[in-house]
């Protein structure tokens, strides 16, 4: 089993997208309200599939945001890349984005014919938040499966993940603020927010069920964690201690660290960061494939 620890110095450099885009493409709805995925399919087609999962706090963000940089040039390695809209904390409380991304890709495999994927094998690769809920999406199956399809996920790539809720509110910055931060925290916190409560002291039991320190197990999917060892919002001991859990229960498992790189850092998106990722998400959804991709 793969147990790496690799310390990157990024290098910068332009992507090459080359990926044609199919936007605002209807998932599912929850109370009314339609669900949205943009899919970025590679020229060779059926191609293999992974879920982008966008950062946030699960409080704001976008699909949209950073694409052309960063999921571009992953899809044009061979990956259709599936930019998933999820329920945000003000329109509803946790499992909620977890549930909508289990209906994403349960209607990604039933679609995949039309749309060009081979969805046999699928990934997931989240942001902060979104590398939350990616790690929990492969780590979590669904009881549900049986009845509304399988949203099972073969491999997860998670950037600067918050992998245990109960250690935000003690949490030990590793750098100054990232620049997106203008002033202090919101209260009450993402975290709690995310849990439908004012704290999350108030829910602990319901904070560590949330987490996915909580629910590695043996035969979990492989994982890379990609962090920077300057987090100044989400220290790199998230990833670091995830890393530790998922090797000693034999999951095969990298945890890349980005040298003097802060939450959602700029280095995150030069070619040598998105290459890994690239190679990870081909070596495990298309085994019999080359184990190496060329971005940037």
């Amino acid at each position: 089993m793969g147990a790496d620890v690799l310390v990157v110095d990024p290098a910068s450099g332009d992507p090459q997208p080359g990926v044609t885009v199919q936007q605002d493409l209807v998932y599912g709805s929850e109370h009314g309200v339609e669900l949205h995925l943009d899919l970025y399919l590679p020229a060779s087609r059926p191609a293999p599939l992974c879920l982008w999962l966008h950062g946030g706090g699960w409080l704001r963000g976008s699909r949209s945001a950073r694409a052309a940089e960063r999921l571009m040039p992953v899809a044009a390695s061979g990956v259709a890349i599936a930019a998933v809209q999820y329920r945000l904390s003000g329109e509803a409380a946790f499992p909620a984005p977890l549930d909508d991304a289990r209906s994403a890709v349960r209607w990604l495999r039933r679609n995949a014919v039309d749309l060009g994927l081979d969805a046999d094998r699928v990934g997931v690769w989240g942001a902060s938040a979104g590398g939350h809920l990616a790690a929990l999406l492969a780590l979590c199956p669904d009881d549900r499966d049986r009845e509304l399809g399988d949203s099972s996920v073969q491999a997860a790539v998670c950037w600067f993940p918050i992998t245990d809720l109960t250690l935000r509110d003690t949490d030990v910055p590793e750098g100054p603020p990232p620049p997106f931060l203008s002033g202090p925290l919101p209260s009450p916190s993402h975290e709690a927010r995310l849990l439908g409560a004012e704290s999350v002291r108030q829910v602990t039991a319901a904070a560590r069920a949330a987490s996915p320190v909580a629910h590695v197990h043996p035969g979990a999917p492989p994982f890379l964690l990609v962090h920077g060892d300057r987090d100044g919002l989400v220290p790199s001991e998230h990833s670091r201690t995830f890393h530790r859990l998922l090797t000693a229960q034999r999951v095969e498992a990298s945890l890349m660290l980005l040298a003097g790189a802060n939450h959602e850092d700029p280095a995150f998106d030069t070619p040598p960061v998105l290459a890994a990722v690239a190679a990870f998400l081909r070596s495990t959804l298309m085994p019999e494939g080359p184990a190496t991709a060329v971005v940037g």
